[in-house]
Formats: structure tokens, C-alpha cells, sequence
């Protein structure tokens, strides 16, 4: 008997199992003959062993050299043959892989990214030469960024001995440290089935997907997996830094502000989604008609509020000063805090209004493009939401009122909160923290 198949109307998705525990997700898309696969593997940086960054992303970066049936050449070039786009990423949470393509190329693309959940098979001489690779990318990344060791410093600071506070791609010295057999355990522990969300979205539909998925992922067998608990920061610190830093042409200022798990949250992550769209998002947003338009105190303002996380969500303010106007760091920190406190008294019904009417069109966009219907339905269920959450978040949205937001307002003013600075290396003469 076939499972039941849940249903709902936004982005039109259904939902089942297979016996060996995956996920699957199709999301129908009929506006081009184009197909999206995305596999979601839960596992990513912050389920590492301690001293052993940077292996879930070169794990990453092995499973394209190749499985006991497929070499990684002969991969690229079934791809290639197929035209379709193949890449992968890793995240603090999750691994994913995912390509892009005609949708008559499906059975393909679901062919080779199971072979690759069981089949992985690499060289000593093959790990080496990506430990290599993933070593200069991190140099790269780092160097071609120079303010990269700002934003790794704050995160350090924020998030104390939690795995959070590790970059994704590891220290230097944690990738030179990697070894074979500890990259391929890593592998074994977490690449099952049963560990694992597919997300297919574009020109398909059930009757066709099901019996190519159950065909080729179907029969791979499940493990046991056991992520372990990722205990929330709970100190309440407010910390500073001032940095300077070569490279950098204009200063930023950032005010982080560390929030309870949305586990603990609930309904109240919508407030804070609301609020984050209201102060900053885009050139109608608070923050920038304040700081950006009537006082041109800056040239560029932000807000975000992540909780895609298992441990403390994070609502973050970035502001870029305008440094034609008289400029200190202290005078640049004290604007962005009054204007935060001025947009505090100005919250309005009708603003409001207008940022859900805001969000409602962007989910519209989001489920016009088969690759960000995937890449957002993929995101939420590898971070416990469930298909339907997904499908009502438009609807919980519309239900978040005034109050509720000025609430999460007064309750972000008094979180745990970080106060960064990043200056000109030229300012300051030399490098400072």
C-alpha cells in the first residue's frame, strides 16, 4: 500500500517515506520542462568531532571523486553530457547536493546522487589531493575577503565553546590535521537514508517521481544516526569589538543580538522575521528612510533574523557609516543605537501592513522559481519544520500583530548583544581589537 501523500496549495508539494526512512518532496512546477534535485544530508560543521574542522566540507568536496561504480571524472561527465548543473554546499547544519536540468534528465540525476549516498569510494592519494584544495580555499576565501577574520572573530566571541563559533571550513590547522580514515567514518556515520531529505521540484509529479526515487534510492539500506544535542548560549554578555583591518575601504558597524532557540520561541520567530523585514529590508525599511535617506548618516543599512539553526537564533543589524560626515566609531555605534530606539516608537499598524504585503510577494517569487522553491522547502524541513509550517507560513505571517512585534522589539533591546566595529587599517595605524 502506498503511503498518503500530504498535500497543500502554496507550492504545491507533497510529501512521503520510503521504507528506508528518506524523506521525499516533490514541488510541481509546470512553467518550463526543468527538474531540481536537492539532497539534504543532516550533518554539516557543528556535528564534527572537536579539533576536526572543515571535515563535513571536504567530505563535500570527496563525494565528486568518484563511487565503486562511477569514477569522479566519468561524474563531470555525465553531467556535463546531460547539461546539467551539479554542485553541492555545506553549512553549519546541513550538506547538500544538488543539480539542475532538463527534466527529461531526471532519471539520471536521481541515479548518480544515490549512488553516491553508499558507493563513495576514494584513494588515499584522492583525499590528499582535496584536503589540498579545501586547504587553499579556505586561504582563498579568507584572503579574497578581508573581512573575514571581523566576521570569524565575532562569531568566536558570540558563541563561546559552542560549534557555532567554528568556521564551516575550519581553522588552517584543524584541515592539515584531517585524516583518511576519520573523513570516510564521517561518511559512513551520517550518509544514510534515513538521514537524508529529497527534494525535487519543477515540471513532475508524483505518479512519475515514485517509482524512479523508490528505483534507485529505495534500495538503500538505512543506519543508525545519532546527532548530538547542541546546548543554547545562555550567558547574558554584552560584548564589544573594534577591529581594523587592511583592505577594507569603509567601516561597518554590527549590533548581533543572541536570542533564545526557536524551539523555545515558537510563534514568536515570525514577529522576528516581521521585525528584521520592517528595520531593514530594502530601501523602504526603517532604518534606511532614517540613516540612509533623511540623516545620510550612513550609505547602506541591513537587518536579518536567522533561525535556521539547533541552538540560539540571531537577529543581526549591519549599517555602513557615511564617512563624508564627521566619523568616530563611538559617534557611529551611538546613531545606529538611536535610530533602533527611534524606529522602536514609530512601529505603526499600517507599517506593518506593508511589510506582510511584502513578504506575501516574495513567497510568490520564491514558488515561481523551481531552484528557490527547492533551496527554501529544503532549508525548513532539514531544520525541523514540518511541510505544513512551510506551506502556512504566508497565513502565520498575516496572523503576527502589532503587539507581538513591539514585543520581540523590547525583548531584543535586552538579549545578549554584541557591538562590533570594523575600521580602515589606515585609520588606526595598525591592526586593533
Amino acid at each position: 500500500m502506498m503511503p498518503a501523500l500530504a498535500q497543500a496549495a502554496i507550492f504545491k508539494a507533497q510529501e512521503w517515506q520510503l521504507d528506508n526512512g528518506l524523506r521525499v518532496v516533490i514541488v510541481e512546477n509546470h512553467k518550463a520542462p526543468l527538474v531540481k534535485q536537492m539532497l539534504w544530508y543532516q550533518v554539516g560543521a557543528v556535528d564534527e568531532f572537536r579539533g576536526r574542522g572543515g571535515s563535513a566540507h571536504l567530505l563535500e568536496h570527496l563525494l565528486f571523486r568518484g563511487t565503486d561504480k562511477i569514477s569522479g571524472a566519468e561524474f563531470n561527465r555525465i553531467m556535463e553530457k546531460n547539461g546539467a548543473d551539479s554542485n553541492a554546499f555545506t553549512s553549519y547544519d546541513v550538506t547538500v547536493y544538488h543539480q539542475f536540468a532538463d527534466v527529461s534528465r531526471l532519471e539520471v540525476l536521481l541515479a548518480l546522487e544515490a549512488d553516491r549516498m553508499r558507493n563513495l569510494k576514494i584513494s588515499e592519494a584522492d583525499f590528499e589531493a582535496e584536503r589540498k584544495i579545501v586547504f587553499q580555499e579556505r586561504k582563498q576565501v579568507v584572503e579574497n575577503n578581508p573581512a573575514s577574520p571581523f566576521y570569524e572573530k565575532i562569531r568566536m566571541m558570540m558563541w563561546g565553546t559552542s560549534p557555532y563559533g567554528q568556521p564551516i571550513s575550519g581553522l588552517p590547522e584543524e584541515i592539515t590535521a584531517l585524516k583518511y580514515a576519520d573523513t570516510l567514518d564521517f561518511y559512513h556515520k551520517y550518509y544514510a537514508p534515513n538521514n537524508a531529505i529529497l527534494v525535487l521540484s519543477g515540471d513532475i509529479d508524483a505518479e512519475t517521481v515514485r517509482p524512479l526515487v523508490e528505483k534507485y534510492y529505495g534500495k538503500l539500506e538505512k543506519r543508525p544516526v545519532e546527532r548530538e544535542k547542541i546546548a543554547p548560549v545562555t550567558e547574558n554578555a554584552h560584548q564589544t569589538l573594534q577591529m581594523s583591518l587592511p583592505h577594507i575601504a569603509t567601516p561597518r558597524v554590527l549590533r548581533a543580538f543572541m536570542l533564545p532557540p526557536r524551539e523555545k520561541l515558537q510563534n514568536e520567530i515570525y514577529a522576528y522575521d516581521i521585525l528584521a523585514e520592517l528595520l531593514g529590508g530594502g530601501e523602504t525599511a526603517q532604518l534606511y528612510r532614517d540613516l540612509v535617506l533623511q540623516s545620510r548618516q550612513a550609505v547602506g543599512v541591513s537587518a536579518s533574523y536567522n533561525y535556521m539553526t539547533r541552538s540560539n537564533t540571531v537577529f543581526s543589524v549591519t549599517m555602513t557609516p557615511n564617512t563624508e560626515k564627521p566619523f568616530t566609531p563611538e559617534t557611529a555605534v551611538k546613531t545606529l543605537n538611536e535610530a533602533l530606539l527611534k524606529a522602536k516608537k514609530t512601529l505603526t499598524a499600517e507599517r506593518l501592513a506593508q511589510v506582510k504585503r511584502k513578504i506575501s510577494a516574495n513567497m510568490v517569487y520564491l514558488n515561481d522559481n523551481p531552484q528557490t522553491a527547492a533551496n527554501w522547502i529544503g532549508y525548513m524541513l532539514s531544520m525541523g519544520f514540518e511541510l505544513d509550517d512551510v506551506q502556512n507560513y504566508e497565513e502565520k505571517i498575516n496572523t503576527v500583530t502589532l503587539e507581538a512585534v513591539q514585543q520581540a522589539f523590547d525583548n531584543l533591546l535586552q538579549a545578549s548583544d554584541m557591538t562590533a566595529v570594523l575600521l580602515p587599517q589606515e585609520q588606526t595605524g595598525g591592526a586593533d581589537e
